[in-house]
């Protein structure tokens, strides 16, 4: 490959990086009902809470749907055939980053309030909580490498000539307490609010529901990549939540 090609795959991840960091921004925003004009919890008048949820559920289906099936190896193999291998995790944060902010497009917020806490301070301190857990979520992709995650190293490597890293099992910090402790810091971020609405239940719900069947199909390639050491690893460590699950 030439000096261009590498330059321009680097160009391409930098672009999918930016996207990637956006919709994060951008789905935190919604899911916390700040800044934005419509979020999960914007009160809105309807015609129909059926054709709501049926379109809200769509929604998260293509998240769900688009974030696994990237994911899996078999899918990996067949994208790499048209792209250069380096690319691929870029190119998985940038659609991962278009689904998402058409699902919070698409989103239809509906239903009456289920809890609102009044005190200012309790508010407060819920919103801490959240925020905690945005941050237990950023710390924990620079504990494994924020960078490859993001798709950022592969190609930096490609235009330096670096060779590719050698996959291996790693517990630093977080992983040491929870095997998935990014999606530990989603769960917090998104269930810590100090009002809500049905649609944010179903939101939120809806999330939670694709990450624990999302991370089962993923630890079942772990093991396949890792053998005998993530079994122990999965027996000794929780998924998510200390002492818990």
């Amino acid at each position: 490959m030439s000096n261009t090609k590498r330059f321009l795959c680097f160009v391409y991840s930098l672009i999918c990086y930016a996207a990637g960091v956006a919709s994060l921004i951008f789905f935190i925003f919604f899911v916390n009902d700040i800044f934005l004009g419509k979020t999960v919890n914007t009160l809105v008048d309807i015609e129909s809470p059926l054709q709501a949820v049926l379109i809200n559920v769509l929604a998260i289906s293509l998240f769900g749907i688009q974030h696994s099936v990237m994911a899996r190896a078999s899918f990996k193999q067949w994208l790499t055939q048209y792209i250069h291998p380096s690319m691929e995790r870029s190119t998985y944060v940038l659609s991962t980053a278009l689904v998402i902010v058409g699902m919070c497009y698409l989103w239809v917020p509906f239903g009456s309030v289920i809890w609102n806490v009044d005190s200012e301070m309790v508010a407060l301190i819920i919103r801490s909580v959240a925020v905690l857990g945005w941050a237990f979520l950023l710390i924990a992709t620079f504990m494994l490498n924020h960078f490859e995650l993001f798709g950022l190293s592969q190609t930096f490597n490609l235009l330096t000539g670096k060779p590719k890293a050698k996959s291996q099992l790693r517990m630093p910090g977080f992983y040491r307490i929870v095997r998935h402790p990014i999606q530990t810091g989603v769960l917090i971020g998104m269930w810590a609010l100090p009002a809500s609405t049905t649609s944010h239940l179903l939101f939120a719900g809806g999330i939670t529901i694709y990450i624990f069947v999302g991370l089962y199909f993923e630890e079942k390639d772990l093991v396949q990549e890792f053998g005998g050491s993530y079994v122990k690893y999965m027996k000794r460590v929780k998924r998510v939540i200390p002492f818990v699950v």
